[in-house]
């Protein structure tokens, strides 16, 4: 399961969107590159997931839509009263940044059902209030509410799946770790033998473990989290290729042009031409 961790847990609030829906009212299917909470606080609506379309969502349910996941909906008859919650910063170790651990958007808490929905009708409230610090409390409540959901996460996946052993959840927990140090200090620099005496386990057992959790080694994955940074900046900042590749860990820029094509079939040179043109 995904850990959360205190020191990087500092999730930002993009809009609190409560509102009722009318007969006829339809949103198109779009996505999002942020996390969306969605609540149905009232009423009924049909909501289009991917594929599948005309899923009638009630009261009391949820949906957890992770970055590009295709969603609309239509109100078909009645109305309905329905919070969105956009959020992004969200670090979880093991998973991409904004996501979270659930594979449907439609998902079930169980036990912490009650508490999550309680949350959002308090959020509801504090949407509604204009003082300073009623934006602190709505940072407060998506916080809460983020750690229900993923209590109720956790909960059915232990439900479902066999409990791991002492050795295997050790593992995890340095899988965890590694990935979490990656993500979060890509820009310095990090060798396996320092990722190793971190936690006190050879480099050959830590690359071994990391590899059969992620499908490659420490190091690969540190250099596929700086190309696709790389990349992100290139289409986002006005930096040189040097430039960007200093701030993503790289001291040669030539190294990292030849390894930045190598992944992506262009010269980082190429995209930044390409963008200044349009």
């Amino acid at each position: 399961m995904s850990v959360l961790l205190p020191q990087t847990f500092n999730p930002e609030i993009l809009y609190i969107c409560d509102t009722w829906s009318e007969v006829g009212q339809s949103s198109p299917i779009h996505h999002h590159d942020f996390l969306e909470l969605s609540f149905i606080l009232e009423g009924e609506s049909y909501y289009t997931l991917e594929s599948e379309s005309g899923i009638p969502l009630h009261a009391g349910q949820l949906l957890v839509l992770n970055p590009g996941f295709r969603h609309g909906e239509a109100q078909i008859q009645g109305c309905s009263h329905q919070l969105h919650v956009g959020i992004r910063n969200v670090s979880l170790t093991g998973l991409s940044r904004n996501f979270m651990p659930n594979e449907a958007p439609l998902v079930d808490l169980g036990k912490f059902h009650h508490q999550v929905m309680e949350q959002a009708w308090l959020l509801q409230r504090e949407a509604q209030e204009e003082e300073t610090e009623a934006r602190i409390m709505q940072k407060a409540i998506v916080m809460k509410l983020l750690v229900l959901i993923l209590r109720g996460l956790a909960a059915r996946i232990c439900q479902l799946q066999p409990k791991l052993s002492a050795t295997a959840q050790r593992q995890q927990r340095i899988v965890d770790y590694t990935v979490y140090y990656l993500e979060n200090h890509y820009e310095e620099e990090i060798t396996l033998e320092r990722l190793a005496h971190d936690q006190y386990i050879s480099p050959a057992y830590l690359s071994k473990i990391f590899k059969e959790a992620t499908g490659m080694s420490p190091i690969n994955y540190l250099i596929n989290i700086r190309l696709n940074r790389a990349k992100e900046l290139l289409h986002h900042e006005h930096l040189t290729v040097k430039e960007i590749a200093s701030t993503v860990g790289y001291q040669d820029a030539y190294h990292f042009s030849k390894s930045f094509k190598k992944q992506f079939g262009i010269a980082p040179s190429s995209v930044a031409s390409h963008l200044q043109e349009k």
